[in-house]
């Protein structure tokens, strides 16, 4: 009778249908989300505002409850909406926006999320998203109540983050010479102005925003700039082709140290929230175990090996960023098998492992704070081939651990080597942003594929106001045949994965040290 995605805690329904051609927005609600209900009534229902229309209160309750929660009771005569707070009423306003894109019935509504953490993240690193495109993406995510804004913001193809003190980011960073299948130059960034904006747009609409500065690898726009970031302080170019990169930045050198400090310094100024992402994953040691510099480092901190002065590298991160009142997040890189040295207990760690990764699913159970990014079900950057919209929705996060409450947070990843554009974008989140976002608001227990993919029609025609048109059912759901061809076009990146010139590269550089060292 009436569909609500993702869907809400209670909705109970009379067969009693209310008509009305007039609304009137009235009560204690904000500027911001009174202009944006009306401006969606005005441009995509066929409903008029009136001062003597059928009214829509709103109202806040004293009652402590989940700061998102919301009560809508929908009778003949008016619309009473109740939240705990602002943040409440604005989550509340995205159903209400459902609702009155439907036949209206007398209703009763109650909702809360589940889990208090629904990231997305976007990748700028690659391709570089103009301002006005990163907007519209966060419009797409407020409408299905995702509540975290993951930016991430450099690469070994592009540093997009405006450095006062280190200029050559983005004078040289934030260019590459040509991408993966093209000779098209890629370029952008970001000033400080920009990046506020963007925090302020987000906050408008009760998104927090957790920057990504990846260290101490995908760095190479960096050591472009600067190579005395890197161990042997080689001139290297912007990285143009995908793939894990050997050049990393070096953590045997102080001014690594001071560097990243300073970037973290200028992070914090833009970014108020209180998560900072520092990145860490794919990062081969292959340069530190030549490195005088890293050997003397792992020597002075008395540790056993270059994976464990990776550690001591994200520790010290960290523990700077404390200092500024900041929890840090890192991509979690098998540190835990190391007894020596362990991440801090307070760094949170984000997993882009599957339900079936025993690893993953023995740091949840410890109780340590766990963001979940599973590969399987939310890397929204795979063709469909590989991740259909069934997989979205029915993919169990975890092995063996039924409450969900025992991971921190759940994050939608949408990495842009392969989606360079808004258009593009827009194809791979929808449909299975409609699915994720109901995992993350509704809970892995409200699973319900039969009722979801009855929704579904529902979902086109409400995303169609916005601009997006959801491809064809044997797109997000392909048979076989078509499954393989998706993931063939994809894997033609084989092709360009530089992985010979990388080793070419590593035993020439590998003989030059040797021959250096015998010199000495």
């Amino acid at each position: 009778m009436i569909t609500i995605i993702p869907k809400v805690e209670i909705l109970e329904v009379e067969e009693k249908e209310i008509n009305i051609s007039a609304i009137n927005i009235v009560g204690q609600i904000s500027d911001f989300a009174k202009k944006e209900i009306e401006e969606f009534i005005i441009e995509k229902t066929a409903f008029k505002l009136s001062c003597s229309g059928y009214e829509i209160d709103f109202s806040l309750t004293c009652d402590e409850k989940n700061k998102e929660w919301y009560s809508i009771d929908m009778k003949d005569t008016k619309m009473s909406v109740v939240s705990f707070t602002e943040e409440g009423t604005y989550r509340a306003i995205q159903t209400i926006k459902q609702i009155l894109s439907q036949k209206l019935f007398v209703l009763h509504i109650e909702d809360e999320p589940k889990n208090n953490f629904r990231a997305f993240m976007l990748d700028t690193g690659r391709y570089f998203y103009p301002v006005n495109d990163i907007k519209k993406i966060i419009d797409y995510i407020a409408l299905y109540k995702y509540n975290y804004f993951h930016f991430h913001l450099t690469e070994d193809q592009g540093w997009r983050f405006e450095s006062k003190k280190y200029p050559k980011l983005t004078e040289i960073g934030s260019t590459r010479s040509h991408t993966n299948f093209g000779f098209k130059k890629e370029e952008g960034f970001y000033t400080k102005e920009q990046l506020k904006d963007i925090v302020e747009y987000c906050h408008k609409r009760f998104i927090k925003v957790i920057p990504e500065i990846d260290i101490p690898g995908h760095t190479m726009s960096a050591l472009a700039c600067y190579p005395e970031l890197s161990c042997f302080d080689r001139k290297l170019k912007v990285a143009t082709h995908w793939g894990v990169k050997f050049d990393i930045m070096c953590a045997g050198k102080d001014f690594t140290y001071t560097f990243c400090k300073d970037i973290l310094d200028e992070l914090c100024e833009v970014f108020t929230d209180e998560f900072i992402h520092i990145g860490g994953d794919e990062a081969p040691k292959k340069r530190w175990e030549l490195c005088e510099h890293c050997k003397n480092k792992l020597k002075e901190l008395n540790l056993d090996n270059m994976e464990q002065l990776q550690i001591y590298f994200a520790n010290y991160m960290a523990d700077y960023l404390k200092t500024k009142g900041k929890q840090t997040i890192a991509w979690y890189n098998k540190f835990e098998k190391d007894d020596k040295i362990t991440p801090n207990e307070d760094m949170i760690l984000q997993f882009w492992g599957t339900k079936e990764d025993k690893e993953f699913c023995e740091i949840v159970k410890s109780g340590r704070r766990v963001i979940t990014s599973n590969s399987s079900a939310y890397y929204i950057d795979l063709p469909y081939g590989y991740i259909t919209l069934s997989d979205s929705y029915n993919t169990q996060c975890i092995t063996g651990v039924q409450d969900n409450k025992s991971i921190f947070g759940y994050e939608t990843c949408l990495w842009t080597e392969y989606v360079k554009d808004l258009k593009k974008a827009k194809f791979n989140m929808f449909p299975r942003v409609f699915a994720i976002s109901e995992i993350f608001w509704s809970g892995e227990n409200a699973r319900d594929y039969a009722r979801f993919l009855n929704d579904l029609d529902f979902c086109k025609k409400y995303i169609a106001k916005f601009g997006v048109e959801v491809p064809a059912k044997n797109v997000y759901n392909p048979k076989k045949v078509r499954k393989f061809f998706s993931k063939l076009w994809f894997e033609k990146r084989q092709l360009v994965w530089q992985g010979v010139y990388l080793n070419v590269d590593n035993f020439l550089l590998k003989n030059k040290v040797k021959k250096m060292n015998k010199k000495k």
